[in-house]
């Protein structure tokens, strides 16, 4: 091609047509510079195309770690629920007037409110976006809002999830020297035949610190259980976003 265009031009200098050579060489550069923008046209197109492919990619990880992470939370939301009822059904009943019998399942209750539900999500994508610089490059700019919120709300979850393990453990040790613990944890899947000295667990509910930490259980819980539906809305407007992406593209 280049040939071609060097002979036209010579045969054009030996006519001493110096007119034509100049338009002639205008319209050569003009036409290298056409092709020199079609090519990088092209060249962004395809670099485009290829962050679209890895934005793509990213976005449908992050979906699917936020999905398991939403059905992990609702296992630990229904557990926390459940630790809040058994408290409940145990401060019916506690008081200096408890007639022995009139609760039959104290230990199963009292095993109910000593457990804790930790809610432990993968952030294994989402630390991947970040530390690669790609959080600030989303095109979805809610989606890019709703998880910086995400990060500073987790944030504010772990620490509470600290106090509440702290305050559960404080229980723990209570119901360790305060009851009896071989028949809160009896049969399936300890396998645990009951105690045989002759204290029984019922003992706790005439006692007033008893009802304390209960009552403390249901307030720590509680409040766990309301992050926890908070985590759970935020979780689904980032799987929304990332759902509404998936649409538009």
């Amino acid at each position: 091609m280049f040939r071609f265009f060097r002979t036209i031009r010579l045969r054009l200098l030996g006519e001493n047509k110096i007119s034509k050579y100049l338009l002639y060489a205008l319209g050569e550069i003009i036409l290298v510079v056409i092709g020199i923008l079609i090519a990088l046209r092209i060249n962004n197109w395809n670099e485009n195309r290829k962050l679209y492919q890895e934005e793509k990619a990213t976005i449908a990880s992050l979906k699917l770690e936020f999905e398991k992470n939403l059905g992990t939370l609702n296992g630990d939301i229904t557990a926390l629920q459940g630790i809040i009822e058994a408290c409940n059904s145990l401060l019916e009943h506690t008081g200096p007037d408890y007639e022995y019998g009139a609760l039959p399942a104290v230990d199963s209750l009292v095993s109910v409110t000593s457990r804790m539900s930790v809610w432990d999500p993968s952030l294994y994508t989402l630390g991947n976006i970040k530390n690669t610089g790609k959080l600030s490059n989303l095109s979805n700019e809610e989606l890019k809002v709703l998880l910086i919120e995400w990060e500073t709300f987790y944030a504010n979850l772990l620490d509470w999830g600290d106090f509440y393990v702290n305050r559960g453990n404080t229980y723990f040790d209570y119901l360790l020297h305060n009851s009896l613990n071989r028949n809160l944890f009896a049969g399936a899947p300890f396998q645990l035949s009951p105690s045989k000295f002759e204290r029984n667990n019922e003992e706790l509910l005439l006692k007033p610190e008893f009802e304390n930490y209960i009552t403390n259980r249901v307030f720590i819980n509680g409040f766990m259980l309301g992050f926890y539906q908070e985590a759970k809305a935020r979780l689904t407007a980032i799987i929304e976003q990332c759902e509404m992406y998936e649409n538009v593209q």
